[in-house]
């Protein structure tokens, strides 16, 4: 099931794992912070680390393995559930952001961003109601636009090859 799409997809998402458990255990200073959530070393070395907390994170490296285990043995439905499953956390974090940020944000949405994500790192422009998504969530749209569509144009483009070969 080797095709330059897939390539790119499995590329980012193993990015897209690296990227999330680094903000979850690393601190790194504005980038990742929001007020009442310590990285996860640091509750390690202070001694306060959950178990629930890892396997919640290590949760999130599951559709990388996933998606490989399936690619190399040419599963493409399995394929298919994960860009859904991709789909639909791209779709909520559109939503939840950028919505917001074109439309303006809601009474509800502008609380928690002035109590969560207003000291993170910002390089978008700010205006009245307009919200900007803190870079940290840019980088993980960005990753996950990239693997949505890097899988659904390398799964298409499997499926149009075998139609020419039958």
């Amino acid at each position: 099931m080797d095709n330059k799409w897939l390539r790119v997809s499995f590329i980012s998402q193993g990015t897209l794992a690296a990227y999330f458990q680094a903000v979850q255990w690393i601190p790194l200073g504005k980038w990742n912070y929001q007020p009442g959530l310590e990285p996860l070393l640091t509750q390690a070395l202070g001694g306060t680390l959950g178990v629930k907390d890892v396997l919640l994170v290590a949760l999130f490296t599951f559709p990388f393995f996933v998606f490989w285990i399936a690619w190399r043995n040419g599963w493409t439905w399995i394929v298919w559930i994960g860009v859904i499953g991709y789909l639909s956390w791209l779709s909520m974090e559109l939503n939840t952001w950028w919505i917001a940020y074109i439309f303006g944000a809601s009474d509800a949405w502008m609380s928690v961003y002035q109590r969560v994500f207003s000291q993170s790192t910002n390089f978008l422009p700010s205006s009245g109601r307009h919200l900007p998504p803190d870079a940290l969530h840019v980088v993980l749209h960005i990753l996950l636009f990239t693997i949505v569509f890097s899988t659904i144009f390398g799964l298409l483009k499997r499926h149009s090859v075998e139609r020419q070969i039958t």
